[in-house]
């Protein structure tokens, strides 16, 4: 079967089949008489095989590993795409968070949505001070989700920062008292301290 059959049939462009020739995952078993790439069955069934593990995130790499070593385990290599998967999952996570609470804060435009942004870096910030300055200036410069204070101040373990941050909520409104009594059911008795402390 031509290239062209090939990638009608299999969905894989004539471009990637070429770009798996160059990296020797999958060579065709032969030529036409006029230098045409001709493909076997079992050119096509490693070509699918390629494209399976591709499905599962493995890099061209470990595809030519995982196809090519006689003696390769695929336990390990399950295991590392596992944990790489938890980590974007996590990631994907962590800004679908963000992006929420920037949009509770009702941004009117960018720059509004831009001081959010680095309102809620600070206040995740490893520098106490740079944590104190945020919970401070919540109240005064930028709208900040209650839901972002109530959050920090559970976790805070610094007693300036964790008194600014109660500061913050007792300004911010009604909606903390709630959300901050959820932190009394935390199974983390530091956690319900500082819940108690909030409200």
């Amino acid at each position: 079967m031509l290239i062209g059959e090939v990638a009608r049939r299999s969905g894989v462009s004539a471009r990637m089949l070429r770009h798996y020739e160059s990296l020797g995952l999958v060579r065709p078993s032969g030529r036409t008489g006029s230098g045409y790439r001709e493909y076997s069955r079992e050119d096509i069934r490693r070509i699918f095989h390629v494209e399976s593990l591709r499905s599962l995130g493995l890099s061209l790499r470990e595809i030519g590993r995982a196809l090519d070593e006689p003696g390769f385990a695929p336990s390990a290599l399950v295991d590392d795409l596992i944990r790489r998967t938890r980590d974007r999952i996590a990631a994907e996570t962590e800004l679908l968070t963000r992006l929420s609470r920037i949009d509770a804060a009702g941004p009117g435009g960018w720059e509004d949505v831009l001081q959010a942004v680095a309102l809620l870096q600070a206040l995740g910030s490893k520098s106490a001070d740079a944590r104190q300055r945020a919970a401070l200036s919540s109240v005064h410069e930028v709208s900040v989700p209650v839901e972002a204070l109530v959050e920090a101040a559970l976790s805070e373990t610094d007693t300036n920062v964790a008194g600014a941050l109660r500061w913050a909520l007792a300004r911010s409104g009604d909606d903390a008292a709630d959300l901050l009594a959820e932190g009394l059911g935390s199974p983390v008795a530091a956690v319900r301290a500082r819940a108690v402390q909030a409200l």
